[in-house]
């Protein structure tokens, strides 16, 4: 069977070979065999269960935390010509009811859902009717209450089980704990099973770890001594614009990536990065999920994640070719304080839960015991400036109530329109006659909608382009003109969340039932913070046998290229030379290279290891200054 797995790599994938583990974790799915696969970033964990879900007879189901994770991987998997769905937020019932005949009778070979629709009695009642291959639960570290990224609807996936006993089971994760091993095999119910687990060493990455008090300067003498492609991560959508704007300023084509693009933005920005048309990809943590570049050289952390889990994903980007690669992170004092703010002041209790849930549901007019499965756009500006919401605060309880299965969040830039005639019908249509656009577009809504004046109507500006065969842009112009004209009252508002209710609005019962996994949540959230900021301020401990340890793997020895073992080592004599002439005046290469009579490349490659460890910066002339 495994020759046939090897088939479809070649020809689906385009790959010779399995990367490792790949075949063996195969081979035991396809005998039947519950599995745990632990697999590094890159480590191609999506194929270990999408080609047996290929080729075996019948619908793999593939659990996803994330809606983004599974529009994309239903876009890859729609690419290689496989048939695949995926069930999101906002769809109707009666689409709903369709997609789950069509995996019935083998219309699709992948169904992608989110754990909480496996709380909904018809998606239940059809999975029992499917001839289900396969079970995969992706991101499955969410499953355990030890995770970084535990949601409670992950601990009933073992429903799927009890709707298909026979069915195989495999569990995928980049990065576990042994606790948070244990805890997926338990919940999961595993029987007869095996784990897979690769070693979480990564040899080709150098970590490098610099705490300076001026951050952008060290930025820049980064930059100037490592031009390969890179990813830069922030925390925050006005650190990617200003950092990004700082490197174009010094000559590094940039771009920004963040969870408030639209979409159209998003894709063109990558595209330009994943074609090295941008050197360098400044980005928060909405950007990674699904990109697999080979030949990002560097991965830097301006601002510090949120655990090390998230550093260990992050970094993970970096060298997936296998070449040698750096990740570098730059940090001062204030980060410390800025990230326990940001993950730990900011996370909500559950008086305040339940303060953002009202007002949430307020702001979308969503009565009690109503709004199950209704999707709203939201402009979260306009949210906390209509109730003087602390931002950081107010985000961090939707991401709560999010992980929690109450809502489902999407991010991204939409525009909303509401509208309310103020004229007739055929007066306005006798006002677009000359205007071409207009008249389209008018007779698009007034055919979709009509002309009452006692309703305001909300306008899908997306369905009047296409029924008008214009652009959403002129929808939203046209409408701009009515309204100045006084023909309508339009209301036209940038929004860039998309908001899911879960379940019905329920002010008390929906917080009281995990107010204390709650409290217990922010509790671990701060151990794990903790032991992030030991991590990055212990500078006596290799990095790389830190890292193992925390997953707990035995370090063999120390690295000997990180920050911290490079730390004690004794400087080269070429290294001395150029640490004496620095120590007179600030200098380029130029006039080192003449002072110590020493090829430039040989300099080059000392200067560099100078500016990895901290000891030397460069200055706005591209003089390199000694750090006392």
């Amino acid at each position: 069977m495994i020759n046939k797995s090897l088939d479809i790599l070649n020809t689906v994938y385009g790959y010779e070979n399995f990367k490792p583990l790949q075949k063996d974790i195969i081979s035991n799915v396809l005998d039947g065999k519950d599995t745990l696969a632990l697999l590094p970033t890159a480590g191609g964990k999506s194929i270990c269960y999408q080609i047996p879900g290929i080729q075996l007879d019948g619908i793999c189901i593939v659990i996803s935390p994330l809606v983004a994770l599974i529009k994309d991987q239903v876009d890859q998997l729609k690419k290689r010509n496989i048939k695949a769905v995926g069930i999101t937020g906002g769809i109707s019932y009666q689409d709903l009811d369709n997609v789950l005949d069509n995996c019935i009778y083998g219309s699709y070979d992948f169904l992608y859902l989110s754990p909480e629709r496996l709380q909904q009695s018809l998606v239940k009642e059809r999975i029992l009717k499917m001839n289900v291959n396969l079970i995969a639960v992706d991101e499955a570290h969410c499953i355990s209450e030890w995770g970084h990224d535990f949601r409670p609807a992950y601990r009933e996936i073992h429903i799927l089980k009890e709707l298909h006993p026979r069915v195989p089971v495999i569990a995928v994760t980049a990065t576990a704990t042994p606790t948070v091993e244990k805890d997926i095999i338990e919940t999961l119910e595993f029987d007869n099973y095996r784990v897979f687990k690769s070693s979480y060493e990564r040899c080709n990455i150098d970590y490098h770890i610099h705490k300076t008090g001026d951050k952008r300067s060290s930025l820049n003498s980064f930059y100037a001594t490592h031009p390969g492609s890179s990813i830069t991560y922030v925390r925050s959508r006005k650190n990617a614009v200003e950092y990004t704007q700082q490197l174009l300023h010094n000559g590094i084509t940039a771009g920004f990536y963040h969870g408030g693009l639209n979409n159209k933005l998003r894709a063109k920005t990558s595209d330009q990065w994943l074609h090295n048309q941008l050197l360098v990809m400044v980005a928060t943590n909405a950007f990674g999920m699904g990109i697999d570049k080979p030949d990002v050289r560097t991965v830097v952390h301006m601002q510090l994640p949120d655990s090390i889990e998230s550093y260990y994903q992050e970094t993970g980007r970096a060298g997936r070719d296998g070449l040698p690669s750096i990740a570098y992170s730059i940090y001062n004092r204030n980060d410390l304080e800025h990230a326990y703010n940001q993950f730990i002041k900011s996370q909500p209790t559950p008086a305040y839960l339940k303060f953002i849930y009202r007002k949430l549901s307020n702001y979308l007019r969503i009565a009690l015991g109503e709004g199950e499965q209704e999707t709203h756009p939201l402009s979260f500006s306009q949210f906390c400036s209509t109730y003087q919401l602390n931002g950081m605060q107010a985000y961090s309880a939707l991401t709560a109530l999010e992980r929690f299965s109450v809502i489902s969040l999407s991010q991204g830039y939409h525009r909303r329109s509401s509208v309310r005639f103020r004229e007739s019908g055929k007066q306005i249509m006798y006002f677009a006659q000359n205007r071409p656009v207009v008249n389209a577009i008018i007779q698009s809504i007034l055919r979709t909608y009509g002309s009452s004046a006692n309703q305001v109507l909300q306008i899908n500006a997306a369905l009047i382009a296409t029924r008008s065969n214009t652009s959403e842009n002129e929808v939203y112009e046209t409408l701009q003109l009515l309204h100045d004209q006084e023909l309508i009252e339009a209301t036209i508002t940038n929004t860039d969340l998309q908001i899911t209710y879960l379940i019905p609005r329920d002010d008390e019962r929906v917080i009281n039932s995990f107010s204390k996994e709650l409290e217990r949540q922010n509790e671990l959230r701060l151990d794990k913070l903790k032991a992030l900021v030991r991590l990055i301020t212990n500078t006596d401990t290799c990095i790389n046998s830190m890292l193992l340890a925390y997953f707990g793997e035995k370090p063999t020895s120390n690295c000997g290229k990180c920050s911290n073992c490079l730390k004690d080592k004794s400087l080269t004599s070429i290294s001395h030379k150029v640490w004496h002439v620095l120590q007179k005046e600030p200098l380029d290469i130029v006039e080192i290279e003449r002072l110590i009579k020493q090829p430039k490349s040989i300099i080059i490659t000392e200067i560099k290891s100078l500016l990895e460890s901290g000891k030397v910066t460069v200055t706005n002339d591209n003089k390199y200054l000694l750090n006392e």
